[in-house]
């Protein structure tokens, strides 16, 4: 999406919005399914070189999983590719979007860039 690079500052404020508004998107996902056996997963941040790793930790302390990838350069969110990389097929939104990137991406992790078939 962007190829301008982007003031560190604004990226993690942004940063900080979209980690929000992933968490909400968990947190309506338990709800919406009636989930009583835990509470929703907290959503994280790890901090590379490149990328922020945006991450979904069970309340156990058990499990973790990726959920999305963020162009700390850029803004740009990626798909997980595994643990340590995104996806290298192509951006999926951005976090400085006026709706956070939140209609790119679900409760587990970024939309797939052809969507859903019906």
């Amino acid at each position: 999406m962007s190829e301008a690079i982007m003031n560190p500052i604004d990226v993690q404020e942004q940063l900080d919005k979209y980690v929000g508004m992933v968490q909400q998107k968990q947190n309506d996902y338990y709800e919406r399914c009636g989930f009583t056996h835990s509470d929703p997963d907290v959503i994280t941040v790890d901090y590379g070189k490149k990328y922020a790793r945006i991450v979904k930790n069970d309340q156990l302390g058990t499990s973790r999983s990726v959920h999305t990838f963020v162009n700390m350069l850029t803004g740009d969110i990626l798909k997980a590719g595994g643990w340590k990389a995104p996806q290298p097929n192509g951006v999926r939104g951005n976090i400085f979007a006026d709706d956070l990137g939140a209609n790119r991406v679900n409760e587990h992790g970024a939309n797939y860039l052809k969507g859903p078939r019906f």
